[in-house]
């Protein structure tokens, strides 16, 4: 690794945030580094020597690639970051470099994906529990409770607690292992009797895997098993396993209107379910619903 893709990993470390995004960021930074080199034959070695022309041509050539203006967005995001942490405050809030300069703006936040629908969702779930009953169970979850891929894999170390939590009453699960930045959230019940059920099930699936749904020896490799099979089962494209999420999210503004709250405050609250916090009500309206779909 070159003196500047260290002096970036660094600085994308030193930045913060979730696990996630200093994750992408690094590899945003490595990437970064290399088409410099490899495309633009830009040899500097610190990042107080990029200049705004630099950025520009590895924006360039990621759109001649295909890359979609929505992900290139994202990658700017990143690169601004790493400019500011290294005292570029000045490169980073440059008019050449903001999305409209660089090509970038005209796009939509509306999500990619859809809810999967109610036969969509049978259909997979009847073909996993054949093929796999651990992939179906944590299938389950992820559609009555909303989880995320990561959080459903890693599901099984919190089954007796919401099944102890169900047995007293409360109106919220706490879901703690694969959360997106290690930060636990608290999510409605929606369906009291089914959940019990997919817990239940669960448990006993569980129980004969060593403590897991997915069994494999590490999260690795039961998060390329999850991916993987689910593709095989259908979930794919606009129907990815998010979409069980997706149904959800609508399910939870379905049932926050029919307790009386206005749309603002079941998208906030929905937004907090989710785990995304309530000022982001307005990208779970963008993102997981539309007004004719709940």
């Amino acid at each position: 690794m070159g003196i500047l893709a260290q002096e970036m990993k660094r600085l994308a470390q030193q930045a913060g945030g979730s696990h996630k995004t200093v994750h992408d960021r690094i590899k945003l930074a490595q990437r970064f580094c290399e088409r410099l080199v490899l495309a633009q034959n830009v040899q500097i070695r610190r990042v107080g020597q990029l200049k705004a022309r630099h950025i520009e041509g590895y924006v360039r050539e990621r759109l001649a690639q295909g890359i979609t203006k929505r992900s290139l967005q994202n990658e700017m995001a990143a690169v601004r970051c790493i400019l500011k942490q290294a005292g570029r405050d000045r490169l980073a809030q440059s008019e050449r470099l903001n999305n409209r300069s660089l090509g970038l703006s005209g796009t939509s936040r509306n999500g990619t994906k859809l809810a999967i629908t109610a036969e969509h969702y049978r259909d997979v779930l009847e073909t996993a529990r054949v093929k796999d009953p651990g992939m179906a169970a944590a299938l389950e979850l992820s559609r009555l409770m909303g989880l995320r891929s990561q959080e459903a894999v890693q599901s099984a170390q919190s089954l007796r607690t919401w099944k102890q939590s169900l047995e007293r009453g409360d109106t919220r699960l706490t879901v703690v292992f694969g959360t997106k930045g290690g930060r636990p959230r608290e999510t409605i019940i929606l369906d009291a009797v089914a959940v019990r059920k997919a817990l239940d099930n669960a448990l006993v699936v569980a129980e004969d895997r060593h403590g897991r749904l997915i069994d494999k020896p590490d999260l690795k490799s039961a998060m390329k098993y999850w991916h993987s099979q689910a593709a095989r089962l259908g979930l794919t494209g606009a129907y990815s396993p998010h979409s069980l999420r997706y149904a959800w999210a609508q399910d939870a503004i379905r049932h926050y209107l029919a307790q009386g709250f206005c749309e603002k405050e079941a998208l906030a609250m929905t937004a907090m379910d989710l785990g995304h916090g309530d000022g982001r009500g307005r990208y779970v309206a963008q993102v997981y619903g539309r007004r004719d779909t709940y």
